[in-house]
């Protein structure tokens, strides 16, 4: 039974089929393209495996292809969307939120790394595992997905792939280094640095870290720039930019080469261990 302002009764639930109504609801995620985002994502990886795996491309030639994506490539397009980023558009509550819960995995992975590991390798351990449990892949296979589901309903939320990354590359991937460089200088014969000099070594190293150094590059030109990169450079960065899917996803299936055979009982375990605390 239909009632004058279109509404169908069905199991005794009001249904509209108005198409203003129904327009109202707002706009779903596009869902249809995520198989073809994830055949993109996946087929890249499978060619970089077999590449590496017929030896197409060597070791020195993988390596040099990584110095690219992580020197070159991946800041270039964390430079270009931090200058074009609309803060305006963001909801801090939510950034704070994903911040306190990669904060509290990393503190808890860490802390029960330093009571379970041996004393031999416990602080490089801790530093490592804990910025496993917390490191994502969100530009090389977050992105492409994000942008498949919601790049014409919701467009917005693909910036906060570029607010929420920093957070693991410049506050908790310094203090997995740290603990890291603790270790060395810990099973090193002399002991010539305090730690003191441990925090400046690797404050420097942070700073000098490429894909840190542009993103307060960005932010600072995001201000300076008015929200919008001169013409001049434009084209420049959007070459190098968009050059970071391919190669990434194609670098991934290189690194995975021979991987399983240094896979042993007690990597295993700790291989599950922090599956499920990332998870």
């Amino acid at each position: 039974m239909e009632t004058p302002n279109n509404y169908v009764f069905i199991h005794g639930k009001n249904i509209s089929h108005n198409t203003l109504a129904g327009s109202a609801v707002g706009p779903h995620m596009s869902i249809d393209k995520l198989f073809p985002a994830l055949l993109e994502c996946f087929g890249i990886i499978l060619c970089g495996y077999i590449a590496g795996r017929t030896d197409m491309i060597t070791e020195s030639q993988a390596k040099g292809l990584g110095n690219f994506v992580s020197k070159f490539a991946l800041p270039a397009l964390l430079f270009k969307n931090m200058v074009v980023l609309d803060f305006g558009d963001v909801i801090w509550a939510f950034l704070w939120s994903v911040l306190v819960a990669k904060v509290t995995v990393f503190v808890l992975v860490c802390v029960l790394t330093l009571m379970v590991a041996s004393p031999d390798n416990r602080y490089s351990k801790a530093g490592l595992y804990a910025i496993f449990a917390t490191q994502s892949n969100d530009f090389a296979l977050g992105y492409p997905i994000v942008d498949a589901l919601y790049r014409s309903t919701y467009p917005e939320y693909l910036q906060y792939i570029y607010l929420v990354a920093p957070v693991s590359l410049m506050l908790l991937n310094p203090i997995g280094f740290a603990l890291c460089e603790v270790q060395s200088w810990r099973q090193a014969s002399h002991l010539q640095h305090n730690s003191l000099g441990i925090l400046g070594i690797v404050v420097l190293q942070v700073l000098k870290n490429p894909i840190v150094f542009m993103v307060i590059v960005g932010i600072i030109s995001h201000f300076a720039l008015g929200e919008r990169i001169p013409s001049v450079l434009s084209e420049f960065i959007d070459g190098l930019a968009n050059s970071f899917g391919g190669a990434a996803l194609f670098y991934l299936g290189l690194t995975m080469v021979g991987q399983l055979r240094k896979l042993t009982r007690d990597t295993g375990v700790a291989l599950i261990l922090l599956i499920t605390a990332k998870l």
